[in-house]
């Protein structure tokens, strides 16, 4: 399964875009379906808070979450840390 990331923000501002071929186990892809279906968080989004959008891309369609740094489940940071390690301008 293919995993894009997008990040804005930050103190730097810079854009930055990956992508990773991956199997995502079931837990992963429940907390991604939970939090794409979730109503934005109403924490402020200040611009020197990274933000990330997470694209699973399924034959079905797409799904798409949206987080900001401060709202990253512990879960999930494993998958971030490895898609921002690879993520480039």
């Amino acid at each position: 399964m293919r995993v894009t990331l997008e990040t804005s923000g930050g103190f730097t501002g810079l854009r930055r875009h990956a992508t990773l071929d991956t199997d995502l186990d079931d837990d992963l892809r429940n907390l991604l379906a939970g939090l794409s279906a979730a109503e934005p968080a109403r924490t402020p989004a200040t611009s020197a808070q990274p933000r990330y959008r997470l694209t699973v891309h399924h034959p079905t369609g797409d799904q798409i979450t949206e987080l900001t740094e401060s709202q990253v489940p512990a879960a999930l940071r494993p998958l971030l840390t490895e898609l921002l390690r690879r993520a480039t301008p």
